[in-house]
């Protein structure tokens, strides 16, 4: 199983204090716990660098 399988990758949503809805990257690691908030924007560009990462990664097949 992997780190993610068991719990250590994990993504909230949630809404800030402003009203706006965000997200929560979780990493749990044998060293703690480290949260990362991110805006929809932000969110996005993860997105898009994800795919252009797994298109290359298939391309090497």
């Amino acid at each position: 199983m992997s780190w993610m399988d068991d719990g250590g990758f994990e993504m909230q949503t949630f809404t800030a204090q402003d009203g706006r809805k965000m997200a929560r990257m979780v990493f749990r690691t044998s060293t703690g716990q480290y949260d990362v908030n991110l805006t929809k924007t932000e969110v996005q560009r993860i997105r898009r660098e994800y795919t252009r990462t797994l298109k290359e990664m298939e391309a090497d097949k």
